[in-house]
Order: C-alpha cells, then sequence, then structure tokens
C-alpha cells in the first residue's frame, strides 16, 4: 500500500495527522483520498515533516480551531506558517472560554456537553470552517485542534456525514485517535497549561460523538441541513460533494 493510500501519515511533529480519504459511501461512492487531513496541532512539524505536508502531500491551506490567546499564542504554528500556504482560523470554542477537557473528572459528560454546545452555539463557525475547506482553491487542506480529536473531531463528522459516509465509519475514524492516545497526552503534557492532563481525560467516547449526529439529526435535520441553516450555500455542499466523492 502506497502512502497516499495510508490513513495515518507519520510524521515526527504530529501523532494524529490523517487522511479524511477512503471511506465508502452510502450511494457506493468512496471519498477521494488526499483531498483533507485532519491533526493535532502542527506546531512542532519538523523540516522534513513540512516538506512531507507541503510537498508530498501537496497540503495548499490550513484551517486552526484553536482559540486566541493562550493555545495559538503558547503553541503558536510552528515551521508551517512560514511555508507560505494559506491559513484560516475558526476558534469554535472561544466564546465559550472553556476548552476540552483532559482531566479525568466526568470527561464523558464534559464532552458531550461541550460538542452540544459547539452545535447550537458555534454553527456559524462550524459553517465558515467547511466553506473554506470545500473551496476547489484551498485544497488539499489540513483542519487541526490541539489533540486532532474534539473541535477536529465534530468538524470530520460533519463533513463526512454530508459526504454520505456510513455512521459507524464516522464513529470509527472519531474512535481512532484512542489509537495513539499515549503519544498525545506525551505532547500535551509538554505544552503549557496541559501537565494535568491524564490518559482517561483525553480519551475519545463513543457516545460524545454519537449523540453530535443524533442531534444534529434531530434539531436540524441532518448535516447538510445544519450547514444550510447556517449560511452555507447549497451550491457549495453540492459541488463539495461532487469534488470529493469518486
Amino acid at each position: 500500500m502506497t502512502q497516499k493510500m495510508e490513513r495515518r501519515i507519520d510524521l515526527e511533529g504530529c501523532v494524529n495527522f490523517r487522511d479524511l480519504g477512503g471511506y465508502p459511501t452510502t450511494d457506493g461512492r468512496t471519498v477521494k483520498w488526499q483531498r483533507l487531513f485532519r491533526s493535532d496541532s502542527p506546531s512542532s512539524l519538523t523540516e522534513a515533516d513540512v516538506e512531507t505536508v507541503t510537498g508530498s502531500l501537496g497540503v495548499l491551506s490550513v484551517v486552526d480551531l484553536r482559540s486566541n490567546g493562550g493555545e495559538t499564542s503558547n503553541d503558536g504554528r510552528g515551521l508551517l506558517a512560514q511555508s507560505g500556504i494559506a491559513y484560516h482560523q475558526f476558534p469554535f470554542l472561544e466564546r465559550r472560554g472553556v476548552l476540552p477537557p483532559t482531566s479525568g473528572e466526568e470527561v464523558e459528560k464534559r464532552l458531550t456537553d461541550m460538542y452540544q454546545w459547539v452545535l447550537m452555539n458555534a454553527g456559524s463557525l462550524v459553517a465558515q470552517a467547511f466553506a473554506a475547506l470545500a473551496q476547489p482553491m484551498n485544497q488539499p487542506a489540513l483542519f487541526h485542534c490541539s489533540a486532532g480529536k474534539d473541535r477536529t473531531g465534530v468538524l470530520a463528522a460533519t463533513i463526512l456525514d454530508v459526504l454520505g459516509v456510513g455512521r459507524e465509519d464516522i464513529v470509527n475514524d472519531y474512535l481512532a485517535t484512542n489509537e495513539v492516545i499515549d503519544a498525545i497526552l506525551a505532547r500535551l503534557q509538554g505544552m503549557p497549561g496541559f501537565l494535568d492532563s491524564t490518559r482517561e481525560g483525553i480519551m475519545a467516547p463513543r457516545s460524545a460523538i454519537e449523540k453530535y449526529l443524533d442531534v444534529t439529526q434531530s434539531e436540524f435535520g441532518g448535516s447538510e441541513a445544519y450547514l444550510l441553516h447556517h449560511g452555507v450555500h447549497q451550491s457549495t455542499i453540492d459541488h463539495f460533494r461532487e469534488s470529493m466523492l469518486e
């Protein structure tokens, strides 16, 4: 299997860098490889990593879902910021003022509540992030937060749902973070403000993403209707779907 057909991309400076391609859709098509990538913070990418991301993978733009202030100022953008690729920021949780939990106390409930907050209160930012990723001039594109699990996870779930990927594949894409949870923990504990992070505190719980998808359906009629409700044009969604599927 060649690198472009591998979901997880091996980089020194990212531990949760994955291709969103390869998933089958309910209408018999497949999400194209090497169009959208999801990851943890790319701030620690090495020069060789940047060459892989911008050269081998051809990434043209970055969508950063982290909050201004502590996250972006403490962690930064790293060498990727010097590569000349486009940069967009849509801080899903900034208005809430509370970042994803990284300690083990009631983490499943706290994450579920946080995803629901994003769904109900950050819809315009979710829509803007989707629209940026959907623009052909921005692809291949990378979207990320700090761990590549929560904000990145709900956006990935929305995108895959719009593309018609089956429910279990969407959930499994979210849960794949758990395969590298120890590496993510080691990275977080080395960042300012995350010293008290625990393994249990950063696991990806199935129930949190399932409720996000359930409430998207029950309250808005699904991910496509959710994006339309928050200002994405139908033509943008249609063109995105046609360009992303084969």
